[in-house]
């Protein structure tokens, strides 16, 4: 059989396709168990309410048709929206860190006697970044690919068995 007549098997039935998402978006889902039980051991806690905001969603990009997962933060909306206590503090200041600023206040604490005023004016120092969510993702590259094997195996499965439907000795070739 020469080169130009060879047959390859291309099934773009919607079943295939949608087995194939389903089975991609299923090995990210496993990948994203993995990162979210290392952000949630590394996350500098001051209460508990901060694990909380910790999430991974899977979904398939609209433009390229790919599955794609993201990792994040939800806000304090979706978490209350959830039924789970939020942090009032934002999770991506543990993140990517503050600079220096300075608090106001609206309310103004002022004390007769002395004639002064308190708590008009905070220096917040500011706080370094953790980069925790991309440490996690970058320092266990190996878990997260083991997470994956199971459902990438399958999927191999899956395009074997596609293969082996078509038989290609039934063709004879038009000379």
């Amino acid at each position: 059989m020469s080169e130009k007549s060879k047959i390859t098997f291309v099934d773009t039935s919607p079943e295939v396709k949608k087995a194939m998402a389903s089975l991609a978006k299923s090995a990210l889902r496993a990948s994203g168990k993995v990162i979210r039980k290392h952000v949630r051991k590394e996350v500098p806690l001051r209460t508990k309410r901060i694990k909380n905001h910790i999430a991974s969603w899977v979904f398939i990009d609209k433009k390229t048709g790919q599955p794609q997962m993201q990792v994040g933060f939800y806000g304090w909306q979706k978490v209350e929206d959830r039924g789970k206590d939020p942090s009032r503090s934002s999770p991506w200041w543990i993140e990517q860190g503050t600079k220096p600023h300075l608090i106001h206040s609206s309310k103004t604490m002022y004390d007769k006697s002395t004639a002064t005023k308190y708590g008009h004016n905070v220096n917040h120092p500011g706080q370094a970044a953790t980069h925790v969510l991309r440490n996690s993702v970058y320092n266990n590259i190996s878990e997260i690919k083991a997470a994956q094997e199971e459902y990438l195996k399958l999927l191999s499965g899956e395009i074997e068995k596609a293969k082996s439907k078509i038989d290609d000795e039934d063709y004879e070739e038009d000379d």
